[in-house]
């Protein structure tokens, strides 16, 4: 079977995490693409986890006044 995935840019447009579950942790977070087209991100506690650490690396980079 072949790898169909292709890339998309979505944009955060500053949405809450949907909660669907506490136990176990659970959510949805909402991007916005092309045409206002709805990418939706499920997020167990791991992948929340991974998410935060790859936005600090990404705050990280900032220099200057963006620092």
């Amino acid at each position: 079977m072949e790898n169909t995935w292709s890339t998309l840019e979505a944009e955060y447009q500053g949405n809450d995490i949907n909660v669907m579950s506490t136990n176990p942790l659970l959510g949805r977070l909402e991007l916005v693409a092309e045409q206002e087209e709805i990418v939706e991100v499920l997020l167990d506690r791991a992948t929340a986890e991974q998410l935060l650490s790859a936005l600090m690396q990404f705050l990280s980079q900032g220099e200057g006044e963006d620092a």
